[in-house]
C-alpha cells in the first residue's frame, strides 16, 4: 500500500492539493514557513509549500484546468478513507509542479525548470502526461541530469495513433538517449491498444489502461477522461509502490523489473518494447489474481415515477480558437445519469473521417442536465456531425426518447447534430510613406488603413526600426477600436534596433529575454489575443515612443498580417448596453428592498481569472490543443455576495458590467438614436 518514501512529481497543470482525496498524500515542504514571503529553506523559491507554479512564477501550484488533478488521483488518491477513489499508490507523496496554463499549453523552458525543481527537492519519479513540438536540447539535458540523480521520467506516448519509431514525439522519444525514460501507451476498455494511442517497438516501453478512467477533478469533483495522459500515472504510481518496497534499488533495477512484469497482449506485440500491459501484482512479486468480475451497471435505486426517457434540447460545438472545435456541450430536458453518458455512446464524423470522443463530463451546477463532450482538436474546415445513441439514460434508467412518442430506445431516438467549421482567410498590408523619423524624446505614429472585412483569428505585426539606443523605445499597436497592445517596453538596452522583426504569439522567444538587434520572430510584451474576434477593418497604428533624449532613429517598415474569420465580433450598442445594465440593476434593487437579514451572509469571492500565455507542449488527456494565448485581466473581487446563487451571479454580472461601461469611450459604441 506504499510507505510514503517515494516522492512523485506531477509536472502538469497543477494539482488541487485541497481535494479531500488528495490532501493527505500531497508532498509538503516542511522546511518552508507558509505565507511569510521568505525563502526559508534557501532553495531559491519563496513559500513553495506544495511545489511551485512555473507558468506564472508563484508559489501556488493549484490546478486551474483539471488535467493535473486527474493525473494525480490516478497515481495517488488516498485509499481506505471512504471518499471517492483510491490511487495506484494510496499512500504516497505527490509534488505539485505547474508549467501548463489553463489553455492547455506551456513553455518547454518552464517544464525544464519544473523538472530541475523536482530533482533538487527529492522526487524520485517525474510524471509527464504531455508532449509535442520539436526536440529541445535543454529538456534533454534536464532529463539526463535527472538520470544522474537516479530519477525516473515517465512520459506519455501521445494520442496521434502514430508510430513513435518513425514519427518522433517528445519528450517520450528521449527514451532513445536516456535509459531513465519510461514511455507509456494506452489500452482501451477491452484491454487492447487504444486506437488513439501512439506506439513503437523501440520507443514505447509498455501500455497501461487509458480509456474512460475515473479520477479526481478540482473542487472536490470526480470525472472520467481518456488518453495516454491517464495511462502514464498508472505506471508512475506502480513504480512508486515498487520503490517503496525496495528503497535501495537503483532506477535501472526499478525499470528492468517493470519491463519483466508486464502481461503480454497480442494487440501490443510488435507495438511496444515489452509487448505488454502493466501488471502491478507481478511488479510487486505477488501472486497474480484473476481479473475481478465486473457487475453490470444497474440504474440508481430511485422510485420509478417516470417511464419516458430524456431528449436532447441542444448541442453546441466550440473550440479553443475561432478556427477549431474540441468540445460539444449537450443540454437535456431532464437530469441524466452520468454513468450512462460515456464516450462509448457518442460518435463523430468530420471532413477527415470518423473520430471518437475522449471524455464526457457533467457541467457543474446544471444538475446533470448539461454535459461537455471532449474530442481531440479539429481545425480542418467543413461539416462536423455528432451522434448520441439511445443508451444515454435518465436517472430512472430510461433510454432516450428523442422523437417524443413515449417509446424509449427506438432507432430514430438517436440524436444527431452538425456544425460547420469555416475556412479562414488571409489579409496583409504594409504602411506607405516610410521612413519617418522618431522624435528625440517624443512619439511617432504610423497609420495603416485596412479596407477588408473579417474577424481576427490571428495577428502578426512586422516592423523595421533603426535607433541608436533601442532600449529607450516603447513599441505599441493601436487597433481601430482604440485598444492598445504593448509589443515591447524598453527592451534591448544599447542595441541598434528592430531588424525585420515579427511579433507573433506563437514565436519561441519572448522579446523580454531576447537581445538587440532584434531579428526574426518574438512573442510580444502583451499578448495579441486581446484582439481576437475584433474586425480588421479600420485604421491601425504603430506607436513608437522615445522615453529618453539624445538618441535618434527612424521607422522604415510597418506591416500587419491577419488570419480572419468571415465575421467579426459584434459591435457594442451603447443604448442596448445601458438598458441591459439598468434592467439588471433594477432587478437587484427590487429583490434587495424585500430581503431580510437571513438572506445574506459574509463571504469572500474572487472573480474568475482568465488563462494566460502560450507554449509548445500539449496535454495528452482530454484534448490536444494548439497554442492560444489569452491576455490576463483579473477583475477586482466582488466584496458582497448574497447567499442565493441567482443573486450572486446577477450581482457580480451587474458590477462587472458597470465597471466595463465606465471604461468605455465614445469610439467603443456605434451611433444609436434614442
Amino acid at each position: 500500500t506504499g510507505t510514503r518514501n517515494t516522492i512523485v512529481a506531477v509536472i502538469d497543470t497543477g494539482v488541487d492539493y485541497r481535494h479531500p482525496d488528495l490532501a493527505a498524500n500531497m508532498w509538503v515542504n516542511s522546511r518552508e514557513v507558509p505565507g511569510n514571503g521568505r525563502d526559508d529553506d534557501g532553495n531559491g523559491f519563496t513559500d513553495d509549500v506544495y511545489g511551485y507554479d512555473f507558468a506564472h512564477n508563484d508559489s501556488d501550484p493549484v490546478d486551474d484546468d483539471r488535467h493535473g488533478t486527474h493525473v494525480a488521483g490516478i497515481l495517488g488518491a488516498v485509499g481506505n478513507n471512504n471518499v471517492g477513489i483510491s490511487g495506484v499508490n494510496p499512500n504516497t507523496r505527490i509534488m505539485a509542479l505547474k508549467f501548463i496554463r489553463a489553455d492547455g499549453t506551456g513553455y518547454t523552458s518552464d517544464a525544464v525548470r519544473a523538472l530541475n525543481y523536482a530533482v533538487a527537492n527529492g522526487a524520485k519519479i517525474a510524471n509527464a502526461s504531455w508532449g509535442g513540438g520539436s526536440p529541445d536540447a535543454t529538456l534533454a539535458t534536464a532529463i539526463n541530469r535527472a538520470r544522474d540523480r537516479g530519477v525516473i521520467f515517465v512520459a506519455a506516448a501521445g494520442n496521434d495513433g502514430k508510430n513513435n519509431d518513425t514519427n518522433a514525439f517528445y519528450p517520450a522519444n528521449y527514451i532513445t538517449t536516456s535509459d531513465n525514460v519510461v514511455t507509456v501507451a494506452a489500452t482501451d476498455t477491452s484491454d487492447r491498444l487504444a486506437s488513439y494511442s501512439n506506439s513503437g517497438t523501440s520507443t514505447v516501453t509498455l501500455a497501461a489502461p487509458g480509456s474512460s478512467i475515473l479520477s479526481t477533478l478540482p473542487n472536490n469533483r470526480y470525472g472520467s477522461l481518456s488518453g495516454t495522459s491517464m495511462a502514464t500515472p498508472f505506471v508512475s504510481g506502480a513504480l512508486a509502490l515498487l520503490w517503496d518496497q525496495n528503497p535501495n534499488w537503483s532506477y535501472r533495477q526499478i525499470v528492468e523489473k517493470l519491463k519483466q512484469s508486464v502481461d503480454p497482449l497480442s494487440s501490443l506485440s510488435g507495438k511496444t518494447i515489452t509487448g505488454g500491459r502493466l501488471n502491478v501484482a507481478k511488479l510487486l512479486g505477488a501472486t497474480p489474481l484473476s481479473p475481478p468480475v465486473v457487475p453490470p451497471v444497474i440504474p440508481p435505486t430511485v422510485p420509478r415515477t417516470d417511464t419516458v426517457g430524456g431528449r436532447v434540447l441542444s448541442a453546441t460545438f466550440s473550440g479553443n480558437s475561432p478556427n477549431s472545435f474540441n468540445k460539444a456541450r449537450v443540454t437535456f430536458n431532464e437530469p441524466m445519469e452520468p454513468i450512462s453518458f460515456t464516450t462509448g455512446i457518442v460518435s463523430f464524423t468530420g471532413p477527415m473521417g470518423n473520430f471518437s470522443a475522449i471524455a464526457v463530463t457533467p457541467v457543474v451546477g446544471t444538475n446533470n442536465t448539461q454535459f461537455d463532450v471532449f474530442f481531440a482538436q479539429r481545425t480542418q474546415p467543413g461539416k462536423y456531425t455528432m451522434t448520441i445513441n439511445v443508451e444515454a439514460r435518465d436517472r430512472f434508467g430510461n433510454r432516450l426518447n428523442q422523437n417524443g412518442n413515449g417509446i424509449n430506445g427506438e432507432a430514430n431516438d438517436r440524436f444527431t447534430t452538425s456544425a460547420t467549421l469555416t475556412a479562414l482567410g488571409k489579409v496583409s498590408a504594409m504602411a506607405s510613406n516610410l521612413p519617418i523619423a522618431i522624435p528625440d524624446g517624443g512619439s511617432a505614429i504610423v497609420p495603416l488603413q485596412i479596407v477588408r472585412d473579417g474577424g481576427i483569428a490571428d495577428l502578426k505585426v512586422k516592423i523595421y526600426i533603426e535607433h541608436f539606443k533601442v532600449g529607450d523605445l516603447i513599441v505599441q499597436l493601436r487597433a481601430p477600436d482604440g485598444r492598445i497592445v504593448t509589443l515591447a517596453n524598453r527592451r534591448g538596452g544599447n542595441g541598434s534596433g528592430y531588424r525585420e522583426t515579427t511579433f507573433d504569439d506563437q514565436a519561441a522567444t519572448d522579446i523580454a529575454s531576447a537581445r538587440s538587434p532584434f531579428a526574426g520572430k518574438f512573442r510580444p510584451e502583451e499578448s495579441l489575443t486581446s484582439l481576437i474576434g475584433v474586425s480588421v477593418r479600420g485604421t491601425w497604428a504603430l506607436i513608437i515612443t522615445d522615453t529618453q533624449l539624445q538618441d535618434k532613429g527612424r521607422i522604415t517598415a510597418f506591416g500587419l498580417e491577419f488570419t480572419t474569420t468571415p465575421t467579426a465580433a459584434p459591435t457594442l450598442h451603447k443604448l442596448a448596453f445601458e438598458e441591459q445594465v439598468e434592467s439588471e440593476r433594477d432587478a437587484i434593487i427590487s429583490r434587495f428592498d424585500t430581503a431580510t437579514i437571513s438572506d445574506f451572509r459574509e463571504q469572500d469571492t474572487v472573480a474568475e481569472e482568465e488563462p494566460m500565455g502560450h507554449g509548445t507542449r500539449r496535454l495528452l488527456g482530454e484534448e490536444l490543443v494548439t497554442p492560444l494565448p489569452v491576455l490576463n485581466r483579473k477583475p477586482e473581487p466582488v466584496p458582497f455576495v448574497p447567499v442565493d446563487s441567482e443573486w450572486q451571479m446577477s450581482a457580480r454580472r451587474l458590477l462587472l458590467k458597470i465597471a466595463e461601461f465606465e471604461e468605455k469611450t465614445p469610439e467603443d459604441f456605434e451611433s444609436v438614436e434614442r
